[in-house]
């Protein structure tokens, strides 16, 4: 089988709403030993780890100016050690990222990705919570302009008792934008006791942009409180009126309400200069300063 021939396209499940094959078109990548695509496609794979205790932060910029750009990175989080991932995600080619984490007992593992779309983005993230009473947060953001396509594609797999996942992703499209969640979380016979929550809202700025999300659950456990949402809808024309009749121009009053709407997915826990970063980048967005 040729090369190309391995890329996924529509009919693979998993990228049914991310046409890769089509996105790369005639170019043939060199694939390496992996077990995934975007593995297989990076040059490479970063390993790191977090010591028992220990509290890391990762910063991810993913902003090659054109052409493809894949990445894959694997982590392991000691016993009641914390990593803390923020990925901003810009480049206008292709763009792969797939990170791979195992959190051990009382460890955590906090995520927050920022993408703004290209030819083909897709951010991946598979978390391993195998130790009791760990602790995931996955969050994120999409913001797809005109010809811009960002995928959020995540699994949590709950292998032990305790553990508690958190995981909000917002987005925005505008008219020719596509925007992507795609979330599983597991719960395992053995992982009584696990707090899953999953959530999901997309906000369409134009006739024309496209949201496809697919929440899961998968439940083995009996003792459990899992529960996940999806929304897509647009502006709350309400909440405009009410600030226009307030003197706010309609654009300017637009642009808060959506940053108001976005905003709420950066989690409070990041650094104050961290979180600055984010909104100004959701900011710059929102204004027209990306094409």
């Amino acid at each position: 089988m040729s090369e190309p021939a391995l890329l996924p396209n529509r009919r693979t499940e998993a990228w049914k709403y991310s046409d890769l094959r089509a996105a790369l078109g005639d170019e043939a990548p060199t694939l390496r030993d992996g077990r995934d695509i975007i593995e297989r496609l990076a040059p490479d794979t970063l390993r790191g780890s977090v010591a028992a205790g220990e509290h890391r932060l990762v910063i991810e910029r993913l902003d090659h100016v054109a052409g493809i750009g894949a990445s894959a990175s694997e982590w392991s989080v000691a016993e009641g050690g914390a990593l803390t991932r923020v990925v901003l995600q810009s480049a206008e080619g292709v763009t792969l990222s797939m990170c791979r984490v195992r959190v051990e007992s009382r460890g955590s593992f906090r995520q927050f990705v920022l993408a703004e779309g290209g030819k083909l983005a897709r951010i991946e993230t598979h978390v391993d919570v195998a130790g009791a009473d760990a602790r995931v947060e996955l969050n994120g953001v999409y913001l797809c302009n005109a010809d811009r396509h960002a995928d959020l594609t995540s699994v949590i797999d709950h292998r032990e008792r305790g553990g508690e996942t958190r995981q909000l992703i917002k987005g925005a499209a505008r008219k020719g934008g596509r925007g992507v969640f795609q979330g599983r979380i597991l719960v395992e016979r053995g992982a009584q006791k696990t707090d899953a929550r999953q959530y999901h809202h997309g906000m369409l700025l134009e006739a024309g942009a496209e949201i496809f999300a697919k929440p899961e659950l998968m439940i083995h456990a009996d003792d459990v409180q899992c529960a996940h949402g999806n929304t897509a809808g647009g502006l709350d024309e309400r909440a405009l009126f009410y600030m226009r009749s307030r003197g706010i121009p309609e654009a300017e009053a637009r642009a808060l309400l959506i940053e108001s709407f976005l905003v709420e997915a950066i989690p409070a826990a990041l650094n104050e200069d961290v979180r600055a970063e984010l909104a100004g980048r959701i900011r710059t967005w929102l204004i027209g300063g990306r094409s």
